[in-house]
């Protein structure tokens, strides 16, 4: 089947379209306080310590990729863009560190994400060789796996992406990490609209000590929802996401999906109570809490509650380039 990706959404729309779904995981900070830190989404603090940590130690691995956490979960455009040479010094110096050729990976896709179609193009090389390097030098890691998976769905076979190279990877996993695979598998799945299937799939997975794959599994099946309800199945849609509540009530973004089927069903009230709710659970400052809400007081006819969300919004400058964009115009109306 040809790729669902036009070449203006490709390369990272899979990969940072959906930052609570990033794994932040024990196999990805070996710093017991910094892990707790990212859990806990207290991001600017992450950031100061990585910061001080990078000054006194330039290039190190573990501070290069807790700062490149912290500001994929709550940076500034210009943030990140800063942060890339930082990373780039992180390759150079130590070559052999998979977690540097990863945050790279994750930071240029955030450029060629908001830069458009010849950006991303131009830059399609150097993202694929960062996660393929980063596999090579940590094949056990599962977030290193699961970025250059997401590339290969998003890139088309021309920037080396493909379906075909996502099922090798997956094949590729199986013998040493059947649990992983199985996720993988359910990536493809869902690439191809195969969506009970990639339930079925992610369901079956066994986590165990696992944090990142556990996560994965999470992320995959919210992933599922939200496609679910952009196909008008709003039912189908709150059964998963109130099953994926069971799952991990520690995590917002299940929460918040429920807030938008309570709101594209018309039930705003229910939905701005969800979204409150969303605020106090982890990973919701990547969330656009804010565009949600606004939307459900524009229903409500309350403009001047809908204007103050909106403006904090597209203030804070992070979200999908569509949802942002759709914010200045409502805003503009106002």
């Amino acid at each position: 089947m040809p790729p669902r990706f036009t070449p203006l959404r490709t390369l990272t729309l899979a990969l940072l379209c959906a930052l609570p779904l990033l794994p932040a995981t024990a196999q990805s900070l070996r710093d017991p306080a910094w892990e707790t830190l990212l859990e806990n989404d207290r991001h600017a603090e992450l950031e100061a310590q990585a910061r001080q940590r990078l000054k006194a130690q330039p290039g190190d691995p573990q501070a290069t990729l807790a700062l490149g956490f912290a500001l994929l979960s709550q940076g500034t455009p210009a943030q990140q863009d800063a942060a890339v040479p930082l990373v780039e010094d992180c390759v150079t110096r130590h070559p052999d560190a998979g977690e540097c050729h990863y945050m790279l990976g994750n930071l240029m896709g955030v450029q060629a994400l908001r830069g458009g179609m010849f950006k991303a193009m131009g830059m399609a090389g150097r993202i694929r060789e960062s996660f393929e390097k980063a596999v090579a030098l940590q094949p056990e890691s599962f977030n290193h796996r699961t970025a250059l998976m997401q590339y290969f769905l998003a890139a088309p076979g021309i920037a080396g992406g493909g379906v075909d190279k996502a099922r090798e990877l997956a094949q590729a996993t199986e013998a040493k990490q059947p649990e992983q695979a199985r996720c993988l598998r359910a990536m493809v799945a869902i690439y191809e609209d195969k969506f009970d299937e990639a339930e079925k799939l992610l369901w079956a997975v066994q986590p165990g000590n696992d944090n990142a794959l556990r996560s994965a599994v999470y992320g995959n099946l919210g992933q599922i929802a939200v496609q679910r309800l952009s196909n008008k199945q709003p039912t189908q849609a709150q059964a998963l996401f109130e099953r994926l509540i069971q799952f991990d009530s520690s995590r917002a973004f299940a929460v918040y999906g429920l807030g938008r089927v309570k709101s594209e069903g018309g039930v705003p009230q229910e939905a701005l109570r969800l979204f409150a709710q969303a605020r106090t659970l982890r990973g919701q400052l990547s969330l656009p809490i804010d565009y949600r809400e606004a939307l459900v007081w524009l229903q409500l006819g309350d403009l001047t509650k809908a204007k103050a969300l909106l403006q904090k919004f597209v203030s804070a400058g992070r979200g999908h380039p569509k949802n942002l964009e759709d914010a200045k115009e409502r805003l503009g109306k106002l």
